[in-house]
């Protein structure tokens, strides 16, 4: 069956009415265009949706996860996860031009791009100046239960980049972003520790796909609770700095 007429008329559709004219699975259709030649990718962008519950579930799956779908091939599996690297990236350069992080809100559409569907729980940790503009930022893959290997190299990042601040981010694959004894133990030893250095740990944020909450209510001495949307030593460098 040539669905060629079918594109056209979707691309004709979005150029005319931009995105917010598409249903649901339609956005998933007109991705899938792109990535599957000449076949009707409407059943399979419904299916998609019925599996993952929507575009963002979509690309926030992983590559085996869209690969266990029947009809997705590893181009089109290719396809949508440079569409979240893309996403990922372009989230990266609004912090990396950002004069100040004044609150994690800043940060928080990049966390949730970069760390909240990971099957795997990260530490991601950025380092601040004194304007509390972005010098760096690193990765710990694995859990958050080796609190002085952490403590130790966060601080010795800290120092060797001469930062004042720093913002801890980890995220729940459970998708549950409720504080367990483990963070909030990590926290108050890294705030300690870093505060008679004289630098200031600036919130502890946990992160699902959807959500990212502060740790910071369960300490009593940093401020009130905020929501920002409804680790081996396995590390990434992330340096964003300018």
């Amino acid at each position: 069956m040539d669905s060629s007429g079918h594109r056209k008329r979707l691309r004709a559709r979005f150029s005319a009415n931009g995105i917010d004219c598409f249903q649901e699975y339609e956005l998933v259709e007109f991705l899938l265009t792109y990535a599957i030649p000449r076949r009707d990718v409407k059943p399979l962008a419904k299916l998609l949706v019925e599996r993952f519950g929507d575009t963002v579930g979509i690309v926030n799956a992983s590559a085996q996860e869209l690969l266990s779908v029947p009809g997705m091939g590893t181009g089109a599996v290719t396809f949508l996860v440079f569409i979240r690297s893309l996403m990922t990236k372009c989230l990266e350069e609004k912090i990396r031009n950002q004069r100040t992080i004044d609150s994690v809100s800043d940060v928080g559409d990049f966390l949730r791009m970069k760390i909240g569907s990971g099957s795997k729980e990260t530490l991601m940790v950025f380092y601040l100046d004194s304007r509390r503009h972005l010098i760096d930022y690193e990765l710990y893959r694995g859990t958050v239960d080796h609190t002085a290997i952490y403590a130790r190299e966060v601080v010795e990042r800290a120092l060797l980049c001469h930062a004042c601040g720093v913002i801890l981010a980890h995220n729940h694959p459970s998708e549950n972003c409720d504080p367990s004894e483990e963070d909030i133990s990590l926290t108050r030893s890294l705030k300690e520790t870093l505060g008679r250095l004289g630098i200031e740990l600036v919130d502890h944020v946990i992160v699902s796909p959807s959500e990212c909450r502060s740790i910071s209510p369960q300490l009593g001495d940093i401020p009130e609770p905020r929501r920002v949307c409804a680790v081996s030593d396995d590390r990434e460098r992330g340096n964003i700095s300018k």
